[in-house]
């Protein structure tokens, strides 16, 4: 996919990788890039340096009423990065209970399947576009101390070949990293 005057959205993108994957579409020739973050106060800093290329929006992936405004805002995304992700140091059985496993599947798996969802349709008006949903080896290699983040992970990979499939025909590429 060629990045040059593309426009990328890429969530968790104020820091980490995430802001890697900016600083690259930017120095890639991306047209825009849409840092997605919980507080786009976090993302000023990106917002500063972009010369005009960097947009900061609020979106928490785990909460659908905030996809939906990121999809009615971000009509031009060409290029979707799901990086935005959650580890919540707990083991899976020695948690107290499920919520730490269930907010790292909300945030790990569900997230980026509903952002893919609210963005499939307007990746389709691009004669190609792409996904690249970021799983880290906790999405390869089954590390017990890692509770429900790598399960979590381990979906994302699953889904996303899902996808890829459902999104062959339209002609955007699904890749998991």
């Amino acid at each position: 996919m060629e990045i040059k005057d593309s426009v990328a959205l890429v969530t968790g993108g104020n820091r980490g990788i995430g802001e890697a994957f900016v600083r690259a579409f930017l120095a890639a020739g991306a047209a825009k890039v849409y840092v997605a973050t919980r507080d786009p106060a976090n993302a000023q800093h990106l917002v500063d340096e972009g010369a005009g290329k960097v947009v900061a929006i609020a979106l928490d992936v785990s909460k659908p009423e905030q996809i939906e405004a990121a999809a009615a805002q971000c009509q031009d995304v060409s290029i979707l990065v799901n990086n935005a992700g959650q580890f919540a140091m707990q083991t899976l059985l020695k948690a107290p209970d499920l919520s730490a496993a269930r907010s790292e599947m909300e945030t790990n798996y569900f997230g980026p399947l509903a952002m893919c969802r609210a963005f499939a349709p307007i990746l389709a008006k691009h004669s190609e576009s792409a996904i690249a949903n970021v799983l880290s080896a906790g999405g390869i290699v089954a590390v017990p101390g890692m509770g429900g983040y790598s399960p979590s992970k381990f979906a994302g990979r699953a889904m996303s070949t899902c996808l890829r499939a459902e999104l062959a025909p339209q002609n955007t590429s699904v890749t998991a990293t």
